[in-house]
């Protein structure tokens, strides 16, 4: 049969016929079959590493958390906390949200998310406990707890601040107002 071929359509062009469909044969070999396999590992690989990578990224946040939370302690400490003395001072008022919350002058008045404060702000970027308003001899100061997007009045941000007529309070997206009411208050 393959000297009938040979015959007919000569020699060279018989054997290219045949080199063709073994390359052909071996490409749908490669396409087929190999390289199928070759991408499923890489593709596993790529996983695998995707997946160490997120690990690693949760360690890290892990970690900052930690650290940020010892930081914080420490931070709290510094920071008045507890029974206040007793002060007169004017009646204050704070504005948020269109609702007013009077500023006791014998405890300290907290804001944030967290259920119990005594002004709920809930709000992305508010923390659970944002800041608070104490009352002192000087004044009404208020102080930031240390929270992620921070605590400003007019526009600067603040750890500490004695609070003024007219103050505007920041936390997070949210503006309150600070007022002091005329006449002077007592406890």
């Amino acid at each position: 049969m393959e000297r009938v071929l040979d015959l007919l359509f000569g020699i060279r062009w018989w054997h290219w016929l045949l080199g063709m469909s073994g390359v052909a044969g071996l490409y749908y070999l490669v396409a087929g079959v190999v390289l199928p396999y070759f991408k499923g590992v890489t593709d596993e690989h790529a996983e695998d590493a995707e997946r160490q990578r997120q690990e690693e990224q949760d360690k890290q946040r892990l970690e900052a958390r930690k650290a940020r939370d010892a930081e914080r302690k420490q931070y709290l400490k510094h920071i008045p906390s507890g029974p206040v003395e007793p002060v007169e001072l004017p009646k204050a008022l704070v504005r948020v949200r269109n609702r007013n919350f009077q500023v006791p002058q014998d405890r300290e008045l907290v804001l944030g998310t967290r259920r119990g404060v005594d002004v709920p702000v809930m709000a992305r970027g508010v923390s659970r406990d944002h800041a608070k308003i104490r009352p002192e001899p000087q004044g009404y100061v208020l102080y930031d707890l240390m929270s992620e997007a921070g605590t400003f009045v007019a526009g600067e941000r603040i750890q500490r601040r004695l609070l003024a007529d007219g103050d505007r309070i920041r936390i997070g997206p949210v503006e309150a107002i600070f007022s002091l009411a005329p006449g002077r208050g007592r406890r």
